[in-house]
């Protein structure tokens, strides 16, 4: 399958790394703001054609699939571009800025029968769905903890007043659209959407948070999740039952899931050495778009769906409000 990429920034890269790793994956293309900046990224992995726009890329003819890594606020407007030439789409994660944006991009794949899919990396990844098959046996949950943070050097360019796109509201940008989708999405997909959600948020004066929690409320326990920009953690994530816990290394590419037993004071790992993040989102994408679907499997539309919901109601409660919610 031949794939096109629209922006180059880390996680393009991150992209290019499973691609190579997936024999039936050709990047062919790839597209930013300007050719030069485009040919820098196509000359750094041999990518044979470099464009100015991603509509000169998809007006070539020469991709059968795209991946779309540009910042948040666009994610929709490129999305529903490529859809309507039923051109099968990857979208990184956050698929859009809100659920309604979300939903116009689901409503879109399927009125032209063309594949789309969100790059929520740990919910493709093998160990989160062994943390999935395993939570059985740590009996009654009682406490979940999920943490996610890492001190952005975007953040001292915030201090400093150089205003980055990391902080930005008119990109529907910020900590939660970054970070705290992982932790958000690892929850929903595990446990299914809460009861009832409480959350807060540290908002910069730009529109977009920095740090945040929020509680999830379930029939028999509370899972509490919290993320940053601006601190350190472990970033060790916690399922506790009345028979033992599942611990997970990190939220965002799970590497290292150790089942804790209690009653027989025993603990083992559960996990896989995991492969590059991307060979699986793109394998399933290939696999899915070969067989005719046009959702994924790990993650399709109804999940994709209430991960928004959520996110969105989330932010609701914490008062982030990007201009794209009015």
């Amino acid at each position: 399958m031949k794939f096109g990429i629209v922006g180059t920034n880390f996680v393009s890269d991150f992209f290019m790394d499973g691609a190579k790793l997936v024999d039936a994956c050709e990047v062919v293309g790839v597209a930013d703001v300007s050719q030069e900046i485009a040919k820098r990224f196509a000359d750094k992995y041999d990518i044979p054609n470099a464009y100015g726009s991603y509509q000169e890329m998809a007006e070539a003819g020469l991709i059968d699939a795209v991946y779309i890594a540009v910042p948040n606020g666009l994610h929709k407007e490129i999305s529903m571009y490529f859809l309507d030439r039923k051109i099968p789409t990857f979208c990184e994660k956050p698929l859009a800025s809100n659920k309604d944006e979300v939903a116009e991009m689901y409503a879109c794949a399927t009125k032209n029968n063309t594949y789309l899919q969100e790059g929520l990396i740990p919910l493709y990844n093998p160990n989160l769905k062994k943390v999935k098959e395993s939570i059985s046996q740590i009996g009654k949950i009682h406490q979940v903890t999920f943490t996610f943070a890492k001190y952005s050097s975007r953040y001292d360019a915030y201090l400093r007043g150089e205003n980055p796109s990391t902080f930005r509201s008119d990109l529907a940008n910020g900590a939660i659209m970054d970070l705290g989708v992982y932790v958000i999405a690892d929850c929903i997909a595990l446990f299914g959407k809460p009861k009832e959600i409480i959350s807060r948020a540290e908002v910069l004066d730009t529109g977009a948070d920095v740090a945040g929690a929020s509680i999830f409320v379930y029939d028999d326990f509370i899972a509490t999740l919290s993320y940053s920009k601006a601190s350190d953690t472990k970033n060790l994530c916690e399922i506790c039952g009345e028979q033992g816990m599942i611990t997970i290394d990190q939220p965002s590419q799970p590497q290292e899931v150790i089942l804790y037993d209690r009653i027989k004071k025993e603990s083992k790992i559960i996990s896989e050495k995991p492969s590059e993040n991307f060979y699986y989102e793109i394998k399933e994408m290939i696999e899915q778009v070969n067989k005719g679907e046009i959702s994924s499997v790990s993650v399709p539309h109804t999940l994709s769906k209430e991960i928004h919901e959520v996110l969105s109601e989330c932010r609701k409660e914490a008062k982030i409000v990007f201009p794209c919610d009015k």
